[in-house]
């Protein structure tokens, strides 16, 4: 979740017909993209009643553990690693909790949280690990944007969650777990992110065990993952209009359902300040750093083109801009300008969070440490 991104190797893409998906155990769980209220303001408070004025995007599902409880509101992200609940409704240990006498503590670019750490029976969907660690929220601050929530289930690469549970180097994720009790076959899940419609509310999903063909249309473009720590590989090109990436140099990705924006290449990305007379930069919305154009150039802004291997996702003007009916939501004063989704992804890097994996269905190996993109069916 809003992680630095960290160069790799070179670019290795490998285009398969998903067999995954006829892995024998799979378990696909819906998820809901929906306008999340939080505080206007930075907060420490873990308070669920606070006044609520405004919103962003967020993708939840449902998590039952503890005492009979069901926690509605976690979040969905694959920039962490660790499955913590509580922090609205206090976990409360029941019949199959197993008190480990250990602690958890994990950071996040928008936040922290940490407590006590124990291992429960943890469901999510039908998908069911029996002794899987949990952490149980003591003191959390920030998650301004996602708020309500009521914990996090980290879906990041095995290993990437060093240190953040006492006594341990590292913990097996929920994926891991599926596994090792026989649940699912192999390491593997696809996501398909809702988009946000009109109702501010959609629905997604997660596939353990493999992906779901049935929201692929093609082949799956499969990317070596160049760091441990995220779900980082090397994408192949970027262009907007004449702006286009240097195809000499390595274009360094991260995706990420923890993230919003759709982070393009630095260069890129003041280009196009420079290019569109009268283009700014949000300074004070909650898409702060992202570009404003002024609103008479919407008609003619081009897609941004993103290839992936053999791939190339084009993302209109229509999706990349901020629909006039969330302007309140987020803290934009209507001006006449045409906000966008779009940040900076760094140097020679792309951030493809969720507006992008809105138009693209993601896939994630951890044995072979590879993460996959295929067009939407």
């Amino acid at each position: 979740m809003f992680n630095k991104y960290q160069g790799g190797l070179a670019a290795a893409a490998v285009l398969l017909g998903a067999p995954l998906a006829d892995a024998a155990n799979t378990f696909t769980v819906s998820t809901k993209s929906t306008l999340a209220p939080h505080l206007a303001g930075f907060s420490s408070s873990s308070d669920p009643t606070a006044p609520t004025t405004n919103a962003a995007l967020k993708v939840v599902v449902p998590v039952q553990a503890g005492n009979d409880q069901t926690f509605s509101e976690v979040l969905v992200d694959t920039g962490s690693a660790i499955l913590w609940v509580g922090a609205m409704q206090a976990y409360e240990p029941g019949p199959n909790t197993q008190d480990i006498n250990e602690t958890f503590s994990v950071g996040y670019g928008v936040g922290g949280v940490n407590g006590t750490a124990y291992k429960d029976r943890v469901t999510i969907g039908g998908a069911t690990v029996d002794s899987q660690i949990i952490g149980s929220a003591g003191y959390m601050y920030g998650f301004t944007l996602e708020k309500p929530i009521d914990g996090i289930v980290g879906l990041g690469p095995s290993g990437s969650n060093y240190g953040e549970v006492s006594g341990q180097n590292t913990t097996p994720t929920f994926v891991e777990n599926l596994v090792s009790e026989g649940t699912i076959d192999e390491p593997v899940y696809g996501i398909y992110v809702g988009p946000l419609s009109d109702d501010a509310e959609s629905v997604g999903e997660i596939t353990f065990g493999g992906v779901d063909e049935s929201k692929i249309s093609g082949d799956i473009a499969w990317f070596n993952q160049t760091s441990s720590l995220h779900w980082n590989f090397n994408a192949t090109s970027f262009k907007w209009g004449n702006l286009t990436s240097d195809a000499d140099a390595p274009l360094y990705a991260v995706t990420d359902t923890g993230v919003l924006p759709i982070g393009i290449p630095f260069d890129q990305f003041y280009d196009m300040l420079d290019m569109i007379s009268g283009a700014t930069l949000d300074e004070s919305s909650l898409l702060s750093g992202n570009i404003i154009f002024p609103g008479n150039t919407t008609a003619d802004l081009p897609p941004l083109e993103i290839g992936l291997g053999d791939l190339l996702f084009n993302i209109t003007a229509d999706q990349y801009t901020v629909p006039t009916s969330l302007y309140s939501s987020l803290n934009i004063t209507d001006d006449g300008n045409t906000h966008t989704w779009v940040g900076s992804g760094g140097p020679e890097a792309l951030t493809l969070g969720q507006k992008f994996l809105e138009q693209a269905y993601s896939a994630y190996d951890l044995n072979n440490k590879l993460v996959g993109f295929a067009y939407l069916a």
